[in-house]
């Protein structure tokens, strides 16, 4: 079992950022929900820095954009806003949250699929086939109790319908992806979290084997090797740990969605998790190594720093995996 070490648990329980308190509390530390600390932390999210300066751009409708496309201006427009509040263990029942979740599924193709509003019609959209937009928004969606919403199955049967023979996803309907032989890391690595969320919430034989399969095309590359061409490093900043996540993969949001499913005896993972293991400094601490956008309302991080956000996703793969005696 992970020996988690109490400097580090309680540099991550301090209150100056009542978001990493509360998913410490209840995702590492596996404190109820209903406990008056958590239920206290959880109340200072929506008045914390990061999230109270995203709020406050807020339109009376929910968004923050001007209606014809929710994905421009890149960072700033809903589509993002919904991904990183998502993230950040703010209340549901907020009514700030809730107009941003409507708002979000009026986006939504007759296909179940999410559109970017960018094209003409929605026939040019390249969000129709694209497994990034459409599952990040599937799991900011779960994440924000709105697994049970019919519109949810919808899209999520729309996810499944083009997931690809290799077990990932891509983005055919965007520009140089038509050409590609091979699913994409980002795709996948998104599709794969919005299934994993709204599994937490509904089980179905379909969705078990398009996860597994999921799973697979990650393993296959040991999370960020080329597996036809020496097994060389597929990208530089797939190395690079960051949290929380936008669109962007690296190996520790891959550890993270294949150990929540389970996967933490395969062999595959075994370099990935050397890795991160690795990255952990004297402190008991892991550090942000790529930028978060400099466009967005708030910052969640800066290179070089010992950062939060990161180790505590980090304990978690570690917790799930064993790795620590």
């Amino acid at each position: 079992m992970l020996t988690l070490r109490g400097g580090v648990v309680n540099w991550l329980l301090e209150e100056n950022n009542p978001s990493v308190r509360y998913l410490t509390l209840t995702e590492l530390l596996g404190v109820s929900r209903r406990r008056r600390e958590t239920a206290e932390a959880r109340n200072k999210i929506r008045d914390s820095e990061l999230v109270s300066k995203i709020l406050a751009k807020q339109k009376r409708n929910g968004s923050w954009d001007e209606g014809q496309t929710w994905y421009l201006p890149k960072y700033k427009s809903t589509i993002w806003q919904l991904l990183i509040l998502s993230q950040t263990g703010i209340d549901p029942s907020f009514p700030a949250v809730r107009k941003m979740c409507e708002y979000s599924f009026s986006f939504q193709m007759p296909s179940g699929g999410f559109c970017s509003g960018m094209a003409h019609s929605l026939e040019d959209d390249w969000a129709g086939l694209a497994g990034c937009l459409n599952g990040n928004v599937i799991a900011a969606l779960c994440r924000l109790e709105c697994a049970g919403d019919p519109r949810i199955q919808r899209a999520v049967d729309h996810l499944l319908s083009f997931q690809e023979s290799d077990g990932g996803w891509g983005c055919r309907s965007f520009g140089y992806h038509r050409r590609d032989k091979h699913s994409c890391f980002m795709g996948t690595i998104c599709a794969l979290d919005g299934l994993i969320e709204y599994s937490e919430h509904v089980r179905r034989k379909s969705l078990d084997r398009a996860i597994k399969r999921a799973c697979e095309f990650f393993l296959m590359h040991q999370l960020y090797k080329a597996d036809h061409h020496g097994w060389k490093i597929i990208r530089p900043d797939y190395l690079k740990l960051r949290a929380p996540w936008l669109v962007s993969y690296d190996i520790l949001r891959g550890l993270r969605a294949l150990t929540r499913v389970g996967v933490t005896k395969d062999e595959r993972i075994k370099d990935a998790l050397d890795l991160l293991t690795a990255k952990r400094n004297s402190e008991g601490h892991w550090i942000r190594e790529a930028p978060w956008p400099s466009t967005t309302y708030s910052s969640f991080g800066r290179v070089g720093s010992e950062d939060k956000w990161v180790t505590l996703n980090a304990l978690l793969v570690m917790k799930k995996a064993s790795t620590e005696k």
